[in-house]
């Protein structure tokens, strides 16, 4: 088991850099000059211009006051993502984005460090804390079924790469039992 919480560790820190090269969209709020790094060439851009960056640019960015990144409030995303998950049935999973669980750890470290959004407090993270709790029990109550079962074609269209990777490292456990069980049984036809 040790193996399989390491092998997960690595598999989301891989996916958190992934999610801060991904592109965003960000409005430019004031005059910028060209910008110019080892790893990212901005052209000059002009208050109002709609540019895209690597998303660990656009933070550093909004967090300077130059630019707002233009997606989704996550609070919204959060209350949708629960609200779908909680009208499908007890076997059914809903959609979610890829980036979703990356784009919770970053919010709820925000709001923890008290840094996102102004004016928030310990409650709203602590809220936000019990939301995500249970979102993630309600879709891993619904998903370790899954694992026990003939596997689930259509099961990677609604799961988030980390789900999946969740999955496979039970689906594998519980095999290994299964065989382990079984070794040495044979089959009576």
């Amino acid at each position: 088991m040790q193996r399989q919480s390491s092998e997960m560790q690595t598999f989301v820190k891989d996916r958190e850099i992934e999610h801060l090269l991904s592109p965003v969209k960000i409005l430019v709020k004031q005059n910028l000059p060209k910008v110019s790094t080892a790893s990212i060439q901005i052209e000059e851009t002009k208050e109002g211009d709609l540019i895209e960056v690597p998303r660990w640019v656009a933070e550093v960015f909004a967090d300077l006051g130059f630019a707002q990144i233009q997606e989704e409030v996550f609070e919204v995303e959060m209350l949708k993502t629960l609200s779908r998950e909680r009208i499908q049935g007890p076997n059914q999973l809903s959609t979610i984005t890829g980036g979703f669980y990356l784009k919770l750890r970053r919010y709820l470290d925000a709001l923890k460090e008290g840094s996102y959004p102004k004016g928030t407090s310990k409650q709203s993270y602590e809220e936000a804390h019990m939301k995500a709790i249970d979102l993630i029990t309600m879709r891993t109550v619904k998903l370790l079924p899954l694992t026990v079962g003939d596997s689930a074609s259509d099961l990677v269209q609604k799961v988030t790469p980390e789900e999946m990777q969740l999955y496979n490292i039970v689906r594998k456990v519980v095999q290994q039992w299964k065989q382990t069980i079984l070794e040495g049984v044979e089959d009576e036809e």
